[in-house]
């Protein structure tokens, strides 16, 4: 009877201890998933990286290099149009007018930045006439000088970069 009398409370402590209610499963379930919330919600996503960083065509475009087209003329063929910008912020700017003879091909070179209101935008000095071009992926697009919108026409004023 003695052992009968020392089970039973035995029996009732161990399953006592071996269930848990439902809230206590629930709120040990949840507290993992809130952790983890609050880790993730700490770390910045590439979003908020990116825009802490300043990310703009001069940080996450690799436009250094020669870019080449063909820009519309009103009175020749063309203009062929070849445009280096060098990773130090200088460029070389060489137009060759197609249909007009010899002589026809000019070679200027100088400095340029990036637009302060507009960081996509570059604008050459005065050696390149102020030009602004729009830089984008593997190509730049002449823009408006004053202004830096885009030029409304169905000409194509891009030049493409070269491998």
């Amino acid at each position: 009877m003695k052992k009968t009398i020392l089970i039973l409370p035995l029996i009732t402590i161990a399953l006592t201890a071996c269930s848990k209610p439902n809230t206590d499963i629930n709120a040990s379930n949840q507290a993992p998933e809130n952790t983890v919330t609050q880790t993730q919600s700490m770390q910045p996503t590439h979003t908020q990286a990116a825009t802490s960083l300043g990310d703009t065509a001069e940080t996450s475009l690799d436009w250094a290099g020669e870019y080449k087209g063909v820009f519309p003329c009103a009175d020749c063929e063309g203009i062929k149009t070849d445009l280096e910008l060098k990773a130090d912020k200088t460029y070389e700017l060489a137009e060759e007018y197609l249909g007009k003879g010899k002589n026809n091909e000019f070679k200027v070179k100088g400095t340029f930045s990036f637009d302060q209101d507009n960081p996509s935008i570059i604008s050459l000095d005065k050696a390149g006439d102020n030009r602004k071009f729009f830089v984008g992926e593997n190509f730049v697009e002449a823009r408006d000088i004053d202004t830096g919108k885009a030029i409304d026409s169905k000409l194509n004023y891009k030049l493409q970069k070269s491998s």
